[in-house]
């Protein structure tokens, strides 16, 4: 009987013992107040830094919470989640009800439940995508200033007319007529109120290149621009680019020591969403966005560097530091350039006086043997909202490589939104990649011995000249990373001068693209490095590159061009048979089981190679021109 009592006791305690961990694991799962508005005001754009203060009071300037509904000492409840992200939505009230019938919250949620930390910051970012995909209808509503003339009879000093499509000030009155000055947006326009979502329509498109002898020339052999290309030189560099209805390609490429450098860069699918509202002199709440897509890819292409320097082939290992040492200097073979390519004015739609424009910028840089090639969307722009500001900063990135020496490459680019010659809003992006690979020589003596020592001659060199000798052994590790300077709002435009502009700077060891050095040897990566001893070298052939490995990963084609999908090497223990090939919008392009692409329609698209099992993937950037 004790025995029994003594059981149910136990399993009682043990009982209530589950019961209150699980309750104590779930309110460990809470989201904090705190916590929920750091979140939300960075994620929304409102603020960029874990400054609580600084936070709440974003909040509160954009409207999202006030004073009596903020206590951050307790548990967040679906009241505070639902009101705070349905103004950030304009909703007027029944916040949580606008959610639920949204399927964006459970129906059996109420306003005094607790939100976890999981369920509140997937809101978050469904609600901000939300508002960051924001389109608006083509409308258009403007009046002008009293002293706006339509016609020319009975001028006086401070009318307005428009002469030669440009808005002019009249500042003087002659005997022969007048003189006059460029006027600003505001002398012209009491009211601009406009509003707009729409993709760039490039042949409407007017150039404005920044080389005067620039010229027209057909390439026949180079099919990756459009046959009618615009062509000039600046600094050794041969630069074409090209415009097709959804958006510009460059080629740049210059000979040194032998070997060609070249880039081929692109802009396109520029998708601007537009609503500024200007009354009576006072900027009132604005939108202005833009989406848009960049293909880069950047290389070296093959050469040999035996043909230019000495032969090493039979050289003791300190006979070939010593005579590598003195070449130094004349086997440099960096390239570095910036070079400006043209400014691109559209106009939008229906409304006068209004463009988008596009300046072009292209830098380069390369070291040695190099193949780098990458796509990435981008997603960038601000809102206004009481006289507050958030910010729109996103961007992904698809990356795929050949690396055998350093480079950078980015693609600048200023997008803007122009009215009477004023640069309303603007966002500025140098978007690119930065690769780094550091040379180490592993030098044997007679017995087999070796000795690392490194070099700041570029890995391709190092492993181009050493090849062939058995004393000279070379590795190297890399370093890749993603560059972008962004700006919305330059010092340009109207928005900067209202205090609404912001910088971002991304280039640090917190977006590294492998996340860790990698090491490198035959042009392949390994785990670590082989080259200690020599009876354990590993053969090119031996090396797993622990990836799919493709002959091209980025190309331009045009409408019903073929393109063959070649892949180099595949992960160790995989064969041919086990990769497949996918278009995710076969409206653009299409691929067989056999990896053969075929253009069908202007746009983008990234065909994905992948193993069986999905466990390594790789892609192709195809962007199919119009030309």
């Amino acid at each position: 009987m004790l025995q029994t009592l003594i059981k149910k006791i136990s399993i009682c305690f043990v009982s209530l013992l589950i019961i209150v961990t699980c309750t104590s694991c779930k309110a460990d799962t809470a989201y904090n107040v705190e916590d929920y508005l750091n979140d939300l005001a960075i994620k929304s754009g409102l603020s960029d830094e874990n400054n609580t203060d600084k936070n709440i009071n974003a909040l509160k300037d954009w409207k999202l919470i006030v004073d009596e509904e903020v206590d951050l000492d307790k548990k967040l409840d679906y009241d505070l989640l639902c009101k705070s992200l349905g103004r950030l939505l304009d909703y007027d009230d029944d916040y949580i009800e606008h959610f639920k019938k949204e399927g964006l919250i459970d129906n059996k949620k109420n306003q005094d439940s607790i939100v976890s930390i999981e369920d509140g910051k997937e809101l978050i970012d469904k609600i901000v995508e939300k508002i960051n995909n924001k389109e608006f209808e083509n409308e258009y509503n403007y009046k002008y200033k009293e002293n706006v003339k339509d016609e020319q009879d009975d001028l006086k000093v401070g009318d307005i007319i428009l002469e030669d499509n440009v808005y002019k000030v009249i500042t003087k009155i002659t005997e022969d007529g007048y003189l006059s000055s460029d006027a600003t947006f505001e002398e012209v326009f009491s009211d601009f109120e406009i509003s707009d979502s729409f993709e760039i329509d490039f042949n409407e498109a007017q150039i404005f290149p920044y080389y005067e002898d620039e010229n027209i020339y057909v390439n026949n052999n180079y099919n990756l621009l459009a046959s009618n290309n615009h062509v000039f030189n600046t600094d050794g560099f041969r630069v074409s680019y090209s415009i097709s209805g959804s958006g510009l390609n460059v080629h740049v490429s210059k000979n040194v020591n032998g070997l060609n450098v070249y880039g081929d860069l692109s802009v396109h699918n520029i998708k601007p969403t537009i609503k500024w509202t200007y009354k009576e002199d006072d900027l009132k709440n604005c939108y202005f966005k833009v989406d848009f897509n960049t293909t880069e890819k950047l290389g070296v292409s093959d050469g040999k560097y035996g043909n230019y320097y000495l032969d090493f082939k039979d050289l003791d290992s300190s006979s070939f530091v010593s005579l590598l040492k003195s070449m130094v200097n004349p086997m440099s073979d960096k390239v570095e350039a910036s070079i400006p390519i043209c400014k691109i004015k559209t106009p939008i739609p229906n409304i006068p006086t209004a463009n988008i424009t596009l300046d072009v910028l292209i830098k380069i840089y390369v070291s040695g043997k190099i193949e780098l090639a990458f796509y990435n969307n981008h997603q960038v722009g601000f809102e206004t909202k009481n006289g507050s500001i958030r910010f729109i900063n996103n961007h992904k990135n698809n990356f795929d490589s050949i690396i055998k020496a350093s480079g950078k490459s980015a693609l600048g680019l200023n997008i803007g939104l122009e009215a009477v010659k004023m640069t309303l809003a603007d966002v500025e992006l140098d978007s690119g990649i930065k690769a780094e690979v550091s040379s180490t020589m592993h030098l044997y003596d007679d017995d087999g011995n070796s000795s690392a020592q490194k070099s700041e001659i570029s890995y391709s060199a190092l492993d181009e000249i050493s090849k062939d000798n058995e004393n000279v052994k070379v590795c190297g590790d890399v370093s890749l990373y993603w560059l972008m300077d962004l700006t919305i709002n330059t010092a340009q435009s109207k928005m900067s001068k209202l205090g609404f502009s912001k910088t971002y700077h991304i280039l640090d060891d917190d977006n590294q693209i492998f996340g860790n050095l990698h090491h490198i040897e035959n042009g392949h990566f390994v785990e670590k490095c082989s080259r200690k001893s020599k009876s354990n070298i590993k053969t090119m052939e031996s090396v797993s590159s622990n990836k799919i490995v493709l002959d091209s990963y980025a190309e331009v084609l045009k409408t019903n061009e073929t393109y063959q999908i070649i892949i180099k090497s595949l992960p160790e223990n995989y064969n041919q048979n086990q990769i497949t090939y996918y278009s995710p919008n076969s409206s653009i392009a299409l691929v067989d089981s056999n990896g053969l692409i075929k253009a069908i329609a202007p746009g983008s698209v990234q065909i994905v190679v992948s193993s069986n099992d999905q466990k390594y993937k790789a892609y192709v950037n195809i962007l199919v021109s119009t030309g």
